[in-house]
């Protein structure tokens, strides 16, 4: 991506933010935050830490080339902490960190690339699953909602359409093979040859996937339950949050909440961290269930915090592992 639509990104990102801050009354907002203490925050994290915990087993089930035990699970946990930091700090939608997996995992563990992009495809399909299926509950939870407008409701509802469309497709391409069919048609004109190198990639990696689906789809189920789970934990984070600051959610209006701030986030992937709009996000939901908006720019600037926390953890990660040719752990072979 060009560096000026970065820039661009950024500063879109700050000036909604200041929208926000503008209009939201920062005393509150400040005694909201000291109500949280050193208790509130530990909760906070711990919460992320099983969340995380939950992502990277949700990784590991897809690792069809590897067997499921404690010591790959250390060894994703590392890669993930520092693939997410770079997720977080690229407007690419979530995805800007997935090469660099793929690729810490041949250099530090051997892995094939194909091998790693192939689990990796397979963890982001589990994941995405479990967020239609936790979407799709929690835009339940907000039509039956009388705190949030209608205006919000519908634009909700096109966005879970709208996504929900999309992963279908996702899903659909993996099992049906449909890449490998466009690749066939692709071969047979008249650039056919110089796509060659591309078009045995899709065909491999089609291959690839067909197998998990076929021979280790057991793993599936139990990968798109664990992602489930992954996106109840933030509507978990939200009720522990509040709690702290003295205007509890009950976990229906946290899942709402949650599900709405999840479609903004997926809708805004081109700002870095969905800056901005998702302190609206929180602003506006929470402040239309509490009728305290500073509330929700209260808890906004908590998952900030947090996010930064991770974000500094994967970059000490990534220093840590970085001056080494090899890992002192990594397997030989398959």
């Amino acid at each position: 991506m060009p560096r000026t639509f970065r820039f661009a990104f950024v500063a879109l990102g700050l000036a909604l933010l200041g929208m926000v801050v503008a209009h939201t009354d920062l005393g509150q907002v400040g005694a909201r935050l000291a109500q949280l203490g050193v208790a509130g925050a530990a909760a906070v994290l711990a919460i992320y830490l099983l969340a995380f915990l939950l992502d990277t087993c949700v990784w590991l089930l897809t690792f069809a080339t590897r067997k499921p035990n404690l010591a790959w699970l250390v060894r994703l946990f590392q890669i993930k902490l520092i693939g997410e930091a770079v997720n977080n700090a690229t407007p690419l939608g979530s995805v800007g960190g997935e090469p660099v997996k793929a690729l810490m995992l041949r250099r530090y563990f051997g892995i094939a690339l194909r091998d790693g992009a192939a689990s990796l495809v397979l963890s982001k399909t589990c994941m995405m699953v479990g967020l239609v299926l936790f979407l799709s509950t929690g835009f339940a939870l907000m039509l039956a909602s009388e705190d949030l407008p209608r205006t919000m409701k519908l634009v909700a509802g096109a966005g879970l359409l709208g996504f929900s469309v999309a992963i279908a497709l996702m899903v659909a391409v993996q099992r049906y093979q449909l890449a490998t069919r466009a690749g066939g048609w692709l071969g047979r004109g008249r650039h056919g040859e110089r796509l060659k190198r591309w078009l045995e990639a899709i065909y491999d990696m089609d291959r690839q996937l067909m197998e998990f689906y076929s021979l280790h789809l057991p793993r599936f189920f139990p990968a798109v339950l664990l992602s489930t789970g992954n996106w109840l934990l933030g509507a978990v984070e939200l009720m522990v949050v509040t709690a702290f600051f003295g205007r509890p959610l009950d976990f229906a209006d946290a899942i709402a909440v949650e599900a709405l701030a999840q479609l903004v986030r997926a809708g805004t992937f081109f700002i870095p961290m969905s800056l901005g709009a998702q302190e609206g996000t929180f602003m506006l939901a929470l402040g239309a269930i509490t009728g305290a908006p500073p509330l929700g720019l209260a808890v906004a600037f908590v998952r900030r915090g947090r996010e930064l926390v991770w974000l500094g953890l994967g970059l000490l990660m990534f220093w840590r592992v970085s001056g080494l040719d090899t890992h002192p752990d990594a397997p030989a072979g398959r």
